[in-house]
C-alpha cells in the first residue's frame, strides 16, 4: 500500500505544524496531524493507492493521482484528505480476492448496495478507470486549459507501456467525485498526427514515432506526460530521449492535437 504524504520543508516551520521525524513539520490540517491517535502518523495525506505514479493539480486546487494497478484496472483518482483509496482490498471499483483468500488476479463485483453508494464501506473510488484491454501502466496526467481546443478542460493522460493518451472532461470527472463507487466519468483516445511534407494528415500513434526515431520496433514505449510552463503538453520517452511538444494544427481548424 502506498500513502502520499504531506510535509512542509521548512525549518523552523512558519506555518505552525508540529514536528516531524525529520528535518521538517507536519501541517495540522493533515488529519492524522491532529486525530490524537498515537498509532496513526501525521505526515500521512491519503493513502490506500497501490502505486501513486503521479500527482498534479487543476487551477481550482484539486489534486489528481494517477495510481497504476495490479492486473485489471488503471485509476485517476481525485485526492482528499485522510481518505483511503482501497488497496488492495480494492482495483478500481471491484473488489481483490486476495484479502479472501483467493489469488492475487481475480477481482469480484462488489455488493450492488456498495456499488450503488447505499452503505457506505469507508473507501474512495476513481473519477475515471480503464483496464488491461486498453493499457498496461497509467502515466502522468494534467488538467489541461491550453491551445489546443479539443482538449481543453480536459485531464490528457496516457498508458506508459502503449503509448496510448486518452482524455476526460474535468467537469465530468469532479462529478463523478460523489461517494458512488459506480460513477466514473468516460474516458477518449486520442489521435495524434502529423503533417507529412505535403500537408497531408497522417494518423499516428506514440509507439509509431518512437519506434520511427529507433529505426526498428521498440516493446515498450516509455510514454511520460508533462506540462510547459505556459501550460502545453510536453511528451517524452526514455527510449528515445526526445521531447515532443502536442500544439494545435495551422493546417485545419486548429482544434486538433499535433505532435512534433
Amino acid at each position: 500500500m502506498t500513502a502520499i504524504l504531506r510535509i512542509d520543508p521548512r525549518s523552523p516551520s512558519v506555518s505552525g505544524g508540529q514536528k516531524g521525524l525529520g528535518d521538517y513539520t507536519i501541517p495540522m490540517a493533515n488529519k492524522f496531524a491532529a486525530d490524537g491517535d498515537p498509532k496513526t502518523l501525521g505526515e500521512i495525506y491519503a493513502y490506500g493507492f497501490r502505486n501513486a505514479h503521479r500527482l498534479s493539480w487543476d487551477i481550482d486546487g484539486t489534486m489528481f493521482a494517477s495510481d497504476i494497478g495490479m492486473n485489471h484496472i488503471e485509476e485517476i483518482n481525485i485526492v482528499r484528505n485522510g481518505e483511503n483509496y482501497g488497496w488492495m482490498r480494492r482495483e478500481g471499483y471491484f473488489e481483490n480476492a486476495r484479502p479472501r483468500g483467493g489469488a492475487l488476479n481475480e477481482l469480484y463485483p462488489l455488493p450492488p448496495e456498495i456499488l450503488s453508494g447505499r452503505v457506505k464501506d469507508g473507501f474512495s473510488y476513481p473519477v475515471a478507470v480503464y483496464d488491461h484491454d486498453e493499457g498496461r501502466a497509467v502515466t502522468d496526467g494534467f488538467a489541461y486549459h491550453g491551445r489546443i481546443a479539443a482538449l481543453r478542460d480536459k485531464f490528457v493522460f496516457g498508458d506508459i507501456q502503449s503509448g496510448r493518451m486518452f482524455a476526460s472532461d474535468l467537469a465530468a470527472m469532479k462529478k463523478a467525485d460523489d461517494g458512488i463507487p459506480q460513477t466514473v466519468a468516460p474516458i477518449e483516445e486520442i489521435q495524434l498526427y502529423v503533417r507529412d511534407a505535403d500537408g497531408k494528415r497522417v494518423n499516428v500513434t506514440f509507439q509509431d514515432l518512437v519506434d520511427a526515431t529507433m529505426g526498428a520496433k521498440i516493446p515498450r514505449a516509455d510514454l511520460h506526460i508533462s506540462r510547459s510552463r505556459d501550460g502545453e503538453l510536453v511528451l517524452t520517452s526514455r527510449q528515445d530521449g526526445m521531447i515532443r511538444m502536442l500544439v494545435p494544427d495551422r493546417g485545419s481548424s486548429g482544434t486538433a492535437p499535433t505532435n512534433r
